[in-house]
């Protein structure tokens, strides 16, 4: 049995590259729950195609999740690229969240402010650098992507990279900067996606340079975490998970029981408000729909 990559999901159907050839790929039964990034096991079925047999085991998974649904993202990264930038509408609460994800899955994280060419963007890059940056010691890199990437590639160098972000943000620009032959690569596969929101996430990895990998997925609007488990959440804060192990009670959650050292650290100033604020609104929503 040989052992594949696969380079690019969409919807139920897979490319996986195998010995610097790349096959459509079909899987084994009704069994679709693969991502880019996978090592697999494969059959060979002709000089095209190849079936899918079985999954090497992950060395790490990004997903998202809402109460009902989830969707596999990418696996075995070593970073991942949040893209953000101060246009078309900077959504806060989807870094927070994609900065968890990250955490949750052990994988570093680089925050990207592009479109630094707007008048806009020196006051917004001013004030990520300073929540983000100076006071969560996050990497944060600024640049214009229609005009330069090169600055990027140092970050990527030696890793497998996922970049994400929201609609508009320039994710797709970045990508054709690095590797212009993405353009032909995501046109070839745009004609198998499927429509709708939260049911196909099609994505691409492309080998940048030697041990060096970017994989780049579609937009996204939201980032649910529904996959974690409430216990779990502060310890994916830098700025909470110091101050665990400290409140009275041990399964304290944070929210309204006494003596709890994180909402002391809150009222000390010590915490940032919007990152308290963040964290309460998902455990608080997390505890409304699963019954808690």
């Amino acid at each position: 049995m040989h052992h594949g990559l696969i380079v690019s999901s969409y919807g139920r159907q897979f490319i996986v590259e195998y010995q610097g050839q790349q096959y459509q790929a079909v899987t084994k039964g009704k069994k679709t729950e693969f991502v880019v990034g996978d090592k697999v096991k494969l059959n060979l079925i002709n000089d095209k195609q190849v079936q899918i047999m079985e999954l090497i085991p992950r060395e790490n998974l990004i997903y998202r999740s809402d109460l009902n649904r989830s969707k596999i993202i990418a696996s075995n990264l070593d970073q991942i690229i949040i893209v953000i930038a101060v246009k078309p509408n900077f959504n806060q609460n989807f870094l927070d969240s994609c900065l968890i994800c990250a955490e949750s899955s052990q994988i570093t994280p680089l925050i990207l402010i592009n479109k630094m060419d707007l008048i806009e963007s020196a006051e917004f890059a001013s004030k990520i650098q300073q929540l983000y940056g100076d006071e969560l010691g996050y990497p944060i890199l600024e640049l214009s992507a229609v005009d330069n990437c090169q600055q990027l590639m140092s970050y990527l160098t030696g890793k497998r990279n996922l970049l994400i972000g929201q609609s508009g943000v320039g994710k797709s620009t970045i990508t054709n900067q690095i590797f212009p032959e993405a353009k032909a690569r995501t046109a070839e596969i745009t004609k198998y996606e499927t429509s709708g929101s939260h049911t196909t996430t099609s994505a691409a990895l492309y080998h940048i340079a030697e041990n060096t990998d970017l994989i780049d997925c579609p937009g996204l609007q939201e980032f649910g975490l529904f996959h974690l488990e409430l216990t779990e959440f502060a310890e994916y804060f830098p700025d909470l998970r110091n101050y665990l192990g400290q409140c009275k009670f041990n399964n304290c959650v944070h929210l309204n029981e006494p003596n709890c050292a994180i909402i002391a650290a809150l009222k000390a100033g010590k915490i940032q408000a919007h990152r308290y604020a963040f964290y309460k609104r998902i455990t608080e929503s997390y505890k409304l729909k699963k019954n808690y």
